[in-house]
C-alpha cells in the first residue's frame, strides 16, 4: 500500500504547523522525503535540553573513530536526568536507539517526533513520570555521514541516507558480545551506566515485498529467565495489540524466508545470538525488543509505524515497569545462585510446524536474465494470503 502524496504532505503539513520549527526535523518540513545529516541530530539534542531543561538532558556518551559525538536525549519528569538518581527512585530505564544500521533511518525520525509530542502534552501523559527514556538518535554515526541515494536500493525513501556499517566496515548489530569497536564500546558503557530495563534497536527490513507493514521480536521468550520470558510475551503482545489499534499489519516474527527469495519456503523463528542486540539483552536478564519496518513502505508509513511503536514501548513500560523490574531483579539473584546448571551456548529450531495467514502479494518466479538463478516478482496489485 502506497502512502498517497496528500496523505504525507497533510503529515508534514500539520506535524510543522503545530511544532517550533526549531524542534522539527528535515524529515517532518521535507513532508518526508528526506532525512538530515548529523549536525541535526547535535542541534536537536541541544535544543530539547535547552527547551525542556527539567525534562531532557543531552549527553555525549562517546566519540566514534572519525571524531563525531554519540549523542543522547535522557528525558523523564521526575529529575531522574542521572542514572543514580534513577537508581534510587527505582525508576525503570528504557533505552531506544536509531540508526545502528545508518540507512534504516526511521527511528531517528520517529523518535524526535515522538519526543516533541510528548514533551507538549499532546500524547502519553504522564508516561515521563513513571521512567527514564534515553534516546540514541543514531548508533551508527560514521556510518550515517555516509550519504548517497543508493545505499539502500529496495527502500523506499528517504532520498537519501547513511550506510549499514561503520567507517571501517564494521556491522555494528553484530558486535554486543565481541564489542570489537569504539562505538560499541561506548554504547555498552552507557548500558553500565544506565541499566536499562528494557533496550529496543529500530530497523528496516531487506528483501520480499508483502503487507505487513512492521515486525515486533522480543528476547527473552523463546530463551532465558522463566519469569522473564513471561514479561517479554506480555510486553510483545501489548505492542503488536496497540499497533493493530493504530491501523498497521504488525508481526510477531522477523519475516525473512528459509530459502532466501522464495515465498512458498516459510519463515523460520529462531532464538537471536548474543552478537545481535535484542540476542544480548536476555543473557543480562533484561529485555530486548527488535523493530523492523517494511522497506517497502513509503518513508511516511514507516516513520508513523516506528513513531507508534516506540510510543507503546513507553506507555506499557510507564504502566507495568516497576512489576517488570521487581522481575528482572529476581532473575538476577537466580542467575547468581546458580551451580553447575546446563547452559544453552546455541539454538535450532525443531522440525514442527504450522500454517498462518501471511499478508502477501501475487508473485511469479522466473530466471533471470543476470545471474541466471529464479527471481521472485511481485504484483502489488493483487494482494493475496
Amino acid at each position: 500500500m502506497r502512502i498517497p502524496l496528500l496523505l504525507a504532505l497533510l503529515l508534514a503539513s500539520s506535524a510543522a504547523s503545530a511544532a517550533p520549527a526549531a524542534l522539527t526535523t528535515e524529515s517532518e518540513r521535507s513532508g518526508f522525503t528526506r532525512t538530515g545529516r548529523y549536525a541535526e541530530v547535535i542541534a536537536l539534542c541541544t535544543g530539547f535540553a535547552e527547551r525542556y531543561p527539567k525534562a531532557v538532558r543531552c549527553i555525549d556518551f562517546g566519540t566514534t573513530p572519525e571524531g563525531r559525538p554519540m549523542k543522547a536525549l535522557v528525558v523523564s519528569t521526575r529529575g531522574a536526568l542521572t542514572a543514580a538518581r534513577a537508581s534510587q527512585r527505582d525508576l525503570p530505564v528504557v533505552l531506544v536507539q536509531g540508526g545502528i544500521h545508518a540507512g534504516e533511518i526511521d527511528g531517528k525520525d520517529a523518535g524526535f517526533l515522538l519526543l516533541r509530542e510528548i514533551l507538549e502534552g499532546k500524547v502519553a501523559q504522564g508516561v515521563l513520570d513513571k521512567l527514564v527514556w534515553v534516546f540514541v538518535p543514531v548508533f551508527n554515526v560514521d556510518g550515517h555521514e555516509r550519504f548517497g541515494t543508493w545505499n539502500r536500493p529496495n527502500q523506499r525513501g528517504p532520498e537519501e541516507t547513511g550506510w549499514r556499517t561503520t567507517a571501517a566496515n564494521y556491522n555494528l548489530n553484530r558486535d554486543y558480545l565481541k564489542a570489537d569497536t569504539a562505538e560499541m564500546q561506548a554504547m555498552l558503557g552507557l548500558v553500565r551506566e544506565w541499566e536499562p530495563l528494557a533496550v529496543v534497536d529500530l530497523h528496516v527490513t531487506n528483501g520480499a515485498r508483502f503487507e505487513h507493514d512492521i515486525s515486533i521480536q522480543v528476547e527473552p521468550l523463546h530463551a532465558g529467565d522463566v519469569e522473564l520470558r513471561t514479561v517479554g510475551r506480555a510486553w510483545r503482545d501489548a505492542v503488536i495489540a496497540d499497533l493493530s489499534r493504530q491501523g498497521s499489519l504488525p508481526l510477531p516474527f522477523y519475516p525473512s524466508f528459509v530459502v532466501q527469495d522464495d515465498p512458498a519456503s516459510g519463515f523460520e523463528d529462531n532464538v537471536p545470538t548474543p552478537r545481535f542486540s535484542h540476542g544480548y539483552f536476555w543473557l543480562r536478564n533484561r529485555l530486548g525488543m527488535l523493530v523492523e519496518t517494511h522497506s517497502w513502505k513509503e518513508y511516511p508509513v514507516r516513520v508513523r509505524a516506528t513513531r507508534n511503536a516506540v510510543l507503546s514501548v513507553l506507555e506499557q513500560v510507564a504502566a507495568h515497569g516497576a512489576q517488570w523490574l521487581q522481575t528482572a531483579h529476581a532473575a538476577d539473584a537466580r542467575a547468581s545462585s546458580l551451580q553447575a546448571q546446563p547452559v544453552a551456548l546455541t539454538f535450532k529450531p525443531s522440525p514442527e510446524s504450522r500454517l498462518i495467514d501471511f499478508r502477501g502479494y501475487a508473485y511469479t518466479r522466473s530466471l533471470s536474465e543476470i545471474s541466471g538463478a529464479l527471481m521472485t516478482h511481485y504484483d502489488e496489485d493483487q494482494p493475496q494470503i
